[in-house]
């Protein structure tokens, strides 16, 4: 069996030098190249072919993003797992095609078993991290879905003050909300029913037999 070919993208050499060492340990992993930007990694890439690309997020130029994405559009069977310090951009690197996202504080056995599995096509996680992204994909599933169906019940109530005549700041204070909130609000609802004045608002949640 041959060994799988991995390239490293990271713009800091320790970094780079600490993954070689550890990864040289495996002896069905070989790595092929060191990148410090998206431009030498596309070079690199092409020339190499690697099975398994370790990506690092925070980057001079380009990030690690979109890095992922440009990668991926010229080497689609390429498995990508961005391996970072951040947690907050996996849901990002996972619409990008990253097949994985781990953090840079992963054990030699787990990053290794990480790139057999991100080889055989499957997506390796952190299981904290896993969570954090199924529970992101929950909430904008939520919020479309809200979009959908149109005005919340608050958005509603506020509109039903609006065509009374209810300023923002006694809005807040009938529905015990900062103005903040009832500006953010507002602004979600004009949105939704696509208007730019609180009079347009009410006339169209009217004309929708909204209220």
């Amino acid at each position: 069996m041959s060994a799988i070919r991995v390239l490293l993208v990271d713009d800091h050499q320790v970094v780079r030098e600490g993954l070689r060492r550890m990864l040289g340990l495996e002896d069905d992993i070989h790595v092929v190249g060191e990148a410090t930007s998206m431009e030498e990694a596309l070079k690199l890439a092409e020339l190499h072919s690697p099975d398994v690309v370790l990506m690092d997020i925070k980057m001079p130029g380009v990030d690690g993003v979109e890095a992922t994405r440009r990668l991926k559009e010229k080497q689609p069977a390429c498995n990508i797992i961005m391996l970072t310090l951040y947690e907050e951009y996996i849901a990002e690197a996972i619409k990008a095609g990253a097949a994985g996202y781990l953090l840079k504080d992963i054990k030699r056995e787990e990053l290794s078993q990480a790139i057999r599995v991100a080889y055989q096509g499957q997506s390796p996680l952190n299981a904290s991290l896993a969570r954090k992204l199924v529970t992101e994909f929950n909430d904008r599933a939520r919020d479309r879905a809200e979009q959908e169906r149109g005005l919340s019940e608050r958005q509603l109530d506020m509109l039903r003050l609006v065509a009374a005549g209810a300023t923002n700041k006694k809005i807040a204070g009938q529905l015990f909300l900062s103005e903040t909130t009832v500006k953010r609000e507002m602004h979600s609802l004009f949105a939704k029913l696509e208007v730019s004045s609180r009079s347009m608002a009410v006339s169209e949640a009217y004309r929708k037999k909204l209220m």
